[in-house]
């Protein structure tokens, strides 16, 4: 027997099918590690930690 795709629970048995938690995509992190690269050495200079 087909279910359909966004079916909560199976309508048969009762099972319920598992949510999937969305994630943190590679991008995201990508993006917060670029942003780490160039924010400390920014600030660190803004601060006048560097010459």
């Amino acid at each position: 027997m087909e279910v359909p795709a966004d079916a909560e629970a199976c309508p048969i048995c009762g099972y319920e099918f598992p949510v999937a938690r969305p994630g943190v995509r590679p991008a995201a992190w990508l993006f917060v590690g670029l942003m780490v690269l160039f924010a400390v050495p920014l600030v660190a200079w803004l601060a006048g930690w560097l010459g």
